[in-house]
């Protein structure tokens, strides 16, 4: 059995000396770009990322790990059809991502951008911050990374609801889990809002302007999953129009977020550029995932976080 190797972060020594380990004496491939096709010729498993069309080299490919959560580019229908074992990196990165959403949704509760601005004019001029305690935060997806910033939430005193697409046990940190059916009920009571759900063609601008007029004009929104759940004209004329206060995002469109995007002059919103799971620990935490699942593959047994190709991400029971 030959396993092929390839990520744009990369791997260090030490990570792939360990995946050989438990590879036993199957063979390990570390592949560059440009040997990757090459490479795939006689692969059963590839770990990494790169674009689907390189797949079609593959003849021999059983079964696919990707290093990121999303699968937007990957799940071609041209893959699809055949009917390949494709698993995803969802929770993975969970506390480090939940932990950007956060850092979002603190600076701007407590004001961070504009007392940066007043700061660089040594101005000390305070403004009213924006209270947690108390107030109502909508969770849009209850994965890993929802999990994880309600049960801080509910720490700060705030009333967590959430909608899923499915129906996951209620943690005892949200007040209130319903189907997704129910997002505009969500939103017209929420004061700050957290996009974790998955990209699909089903999540796709599931916030736009309509879903944008339930919320309150005091509300906050959050963006950690992908850049195309929002619309993000949509946000722009919310932003600029008072229809609500702020947001933040982690992820856009397009990306990266080209210099003309109005979106770099919106008021009342903190961008950071896709860099939530971007932590010194990532691709040792990922190596450690899949020699797991290497161990579950070659064992027969199920894999963690097998992917429903027709869904687009991996059923809750695989999380």
């Amino acid at each position: 059995m030959k396993i092929v190797i390839y990520d744009p972060v990369g791997f260090d020594e030490s990570q792939i000396a360990s995946i050989r380990s438990a590879a036993g004496a199957n063979e390990v491939v570390v592949s560059s770009k440009e040997q990757l096709a090459t490479e795939l010729e006689q692969a059963e498993i590839f770990f990494g990322f790169h674009p689907p069309e390189v797949f079609q080299h593959a003849p021999h490919l059983r079964w696919i790990q990707v290093t990121s959560a999303g699968l937007d580019q990957i799940l071609v229908p041209e893959l699809v059809k055949r009917d390949l074992l494709i698993s995803n990196a969802s929770g993975v990165y969970a506390p480090q991502v939940a932990e950007q959403a956060w850092c979002l949704t603190l600076a701007i509760a407590g004001r961070v951008p504009h007392y940066w601005e007043e700061q660089k004019q040594h101005n000390w001029q305070a403004v009213d911050r924006i209270d947690l305690d108390g107030s109502t935060v909508g969770v849009i997806g209850l994965g890993g990374i929802g999990r994880r910033y309600s049960r801080v939430a509910a720490a700060f005193g705030m009333r967590v609801l959430a909608v899923d697409l499915h129906q996951p046990p209620k943690p005892e940190s949200v007040a209130e889990l319903w189907s997704i059916d129910e997002i505009d009920q969500l939103l017209e009571q929420s004061d700050f809002v957290l996009v974790s759900c998955p990209y699909t063609s089903e999540t796709h601008h599931l916030i736009n302007a309509d879903r944008f007029s339930h919320m309150k004009s005091n509300a906050v929104l959050v963006n950690i999953a992908r850049g195309s759940i929002v619309d993000e004209h949509a946000l722009v004329d919310a932003l600029q129009s008072g229809s609500i206060a702020a947001a933040g995002i982690d992820v856009c469109e397009q990306e990266p977020l080209p210099p003309e995007s109005n979106l770099w002059e919106v008021p009342n919103l903190v961008i950071s550029p896709h860099c939530a799971g971007l932590s010194p620990q990532r691709m040792q935490q990922m190596a450690d995932f899949f020699i797991e699942n290497l161990g579950r593959y070659v064992a027969g047994q199920p894999l963690m976080n097998l992917v429903d190709q027709q869904l687009g991400y991996p059923v809750p029971a695989q999380v």
